[in-house]
C-alpha cells in the first residue's frame, strides 16, 4: 500500500512528528507504521486517521537520543562521506561518523525489534562501504583485501595466544587436571537491560567484568582466560569466558580458588542461577569451545580479550613473531630471551604440541599479570606442585637457555681437554723415555701413573729410546 495518505494525516495533526519521520529512512519509517498498526489492531487501509494519531503517540515514546540520530542512521555510505567532508572543513580536523551511524542503527533496531540480518539499510551501507574499499587500490591490492588480511592475521594471533595460554595453565596446574582443560562460563544481563540502550547495556557488562577482575585480585586469586562480549539477536551484549584457576583446596580454607572466583562472579551476575549446568561447564574439547568463541571474530560490536595476561600482550606477540626486536614493547626482555622465545613460537608441529612446548612461550615472555605465574619459569623459584616438577624443570631448562652460557661451557670444555691432554702427555714423556712426538692411548689414560715394564714396549722399539 501507499503510505502517502497516512503521512498526510500525520502532517495535518503534528508537523514536528512529520519532520522527524521524513528524516528517517523509508525502511525504518514504514516499519514504525506496521508495528503501530499491529499493536493497536488497526488496518493500514481503512483506519488511516486513527493510525496516524497512534503513530504520533508512539513517536513520543521513543528515546530522545535515538530520535536525534535518525538522520545519520539513514545516510547511505556515500552520503555519510560527503557529510564527513563538510564537518571536517568546519572543524579543521578529520571527522569519522561510520561508527556513530552504526550505533544509531543498532538503537533503532533494538527499539523496533528488527534483526540485523533483516535490516536493509545496514546491509546496503555495508555493501557500499565494501565496494568502495575494493575500488581503492595500492600496489595492486585493494583496501578491502588489506582489511580482510588484517582481521585474519589478528584472529590467527589471538588463536595462537589462546592455545599457548591453555598449555601454560596445564603446566601451572590451573586446569581440571594435567590432561584436561579449564571451564566455560556464559553470563547475561538482567532483562531490564534488553529494553535500555545499547550503550547502557554495553557499559554495564564491561563494568561487571572489570569488577570481577578487581575483586579476584583483591582476594589474591590467580586466574586467567579468554573472554568475548558478543550480541544476542536483539543486540543486547552477553559474555562468554574460558577460564583457568586452581581447583585444589587449601589448608586454611575448605574453599578452592575456583569456588571463591565463582562466588565473586555470581555476586555481580546475581540474575544467573549458579546451579545451572549450561552456565558453568567443564571444557572437554578446548579447540571446539575456542572455535565457538571465535565464530564472530572481527564483526561489529564483538570484542575478544584475555584475562590475566599483560595488557600489551598482543603488541609484544606481534613484534616478536615478525622479528621486530627493536620495538619498545620488547625492551624488558634480554637478547637471549628474545631469540629463544622467537624460536619457541615457531615450534607448532604435532610432537611439539604433545610435549607442551607452546605452553613455554608465555612463561618465557613473562606474559602474565600474576607474579606467581611468571615466577614458575624462573630457575631459583621453588616448585609448588611436586607432581609437575619434572614438567616444570624441563620447561625451565628450555626457556632459560642462553647462547652465552653454552658458548662459555664449550670453551671451558675445550680448554680443560687441551690442558688435560697436554699435561698427561708431558708427565708421561718425562717419566719414561718415549719419543716426544708420540701421544699414545696409554699416555692419555695413564694420568701420571708409572710406565709399564720395558718388555711391554718392545713392539715400539724403533720409536722408543733406551733407558
Amino acid at each position: 500500500m501507499s503510505y502517502e495518505q497516512l503521512e498526510q494525516h500525520i502532517y495535518e495533526n503534528d508537523i514536528r512528528t512529520y519532520d522527524i519521520l521524513t528524516a528517517l529512512h523509508p525502511f525504518y519509517r514504514y516499519k514504525i507504521y506496521q508495528i503501530t498498526a499491529e499493536k493497536c489492531r488497526l488496518s493500514l487501509e481503512y483506519d488511516v486517521q486513527e493510525l496516524a494519531l497512534n503513530v504520533i503517540r508512539m513517536m513520543g515514546m521513543f528515546p530522545k537520543d535515538v530520535i536525534e540520530n535518525f538522520e545519520i542512521a539513514s545516510f547511505s555510505y556515500s552520503e555519510l562521506l560527503s557529510y564527513q567532508r563538510i564537518l571536517s572543513k568546519k572543524s579543521a580536523k578529520k571527522v569519522r561518523l561510520s561508527r556513530k551511524a552504526n550505533r544509531a542503527r543498532v538503537e533503532i533496531r533494538r527499539n523496533l525489534k528488527i534483526n540485523r540480518i533483516d535490516d536493509e539499510v545496514q546491509k546496503d551501507f555495508d555493501e557500499n562501504k565494501k565496494l568502495r574499499y575494493q575500488h581503492l587500490k595500492y600496489n595492486e591490492r585493494s583496501v578491502q583485501d588489506s582489511l580482510d588480511r588484517k582481521t585474519s592475521n589478528n584472529r590467527k594471533r589471538d588463536w595462537m595466544i589462546s592455545c599457548c595460554l591453555e598449555s601454560s595453565m596445564r603446566i601451572a596446574c590451573m586446569t581440571q587436571d594435567p590432561c584436561s582443560s579449564g571451564w566455560f562460563l556464559s553470563l547475561t544481563l538482567p532483562k531490564k537491560y534488553h529494553g535500555l540502550s545499547f550503550e547502557q547495556a554495553n557499559d554495564e557488562i564491561n563494568r561487571r567484568l572489570n569488577m570481577i577482575k578487581k575483586y579476584a585480585e583483591r582476594y589474591g586469586i590467580d586466574w586467567s582466560g579468554i573472554s568475548v562480549v558478543e550480541l544476542h539477536k536483539d543486540e543486547t551484549p552477553h559474555l562468554h569466558i574460558i577460564y583457568f584457576v586452581n581447583n585444589e583446596k587449601s589448608y586454611i580454607s575448605q574453599k578452592t580458588d575456583r569456588d571463591q572466583l565463582l562466588d565473586i562472579v555470581f555476586k555481580f551476575f546475581d540474575n544467573e542461577d549458579p546451579e545451572k549446568y549450561e552456565l558453568n561447564q567443564n571444557v572437554t574439547d578446548f579447540e571446539g569451545v575456542l572455535g565457538y568463541i571465535f565464530k564472530d571474530y572481527g564483526k561489529p560490536n564483538t570484542r575478544h580479550g584475555f584475562i590475566g595476561l599483560r595488557r600489551d600482550i598482543r603488541r609484544v606477540w606481534n613484534n616478536l613473531y615478525i622479528g621486530n626486536y627493536g620495538d619498545p614493547s620488547l625492551s624488558y626482555l634480554s637478547s637471549d630471551r628474545l631469540f629463544n622465545t622467537h624460536r619457541l613460537m615457531k615450534k607448532n608441529s604435532w610432537n611439539d604440541v604433545v610435549d607442551g612446548i607452546p605452553g613455554y612461550v608465555l612463561f618465557s615472555l613473562y606474559g602474565f599479570k600474576s607474579d606467581y605465574l611468571n615466577n614458575i619459569g624462573k630457575n631459583d623459584e621453588p616448585i609448588r606442585w611436586v607432581g609437575l616438577s619434572r614438567v616444570i624443570l624441563k620447561m625451565r631448562k628450555c626457556i632459560n637457555f642462553s647462547y652465552k652460557t653454552v658458548r662459555n661451557l664449550l670453551l671451558k670444555i675445550i680448554r680443560r681437554s687441551y690442558v688435560t691432554d697436554f699435561g698427561y702427555s708431558y708427565i708421561y714423556i718425562n717419566t719414561y723415555s718415549v719419543f716426544y712426538c708420540i701421544s699414545r692411548f696409554e699416555t692419555i689414560k695413564s694420568k701420571g701413573q708409572p710406565p709399564p715394564e720395558r718388555g711391554d714396549w718392545m713392539i715400539f722399539k724403533p720409536l722408543a729410546g733406551t733407558y
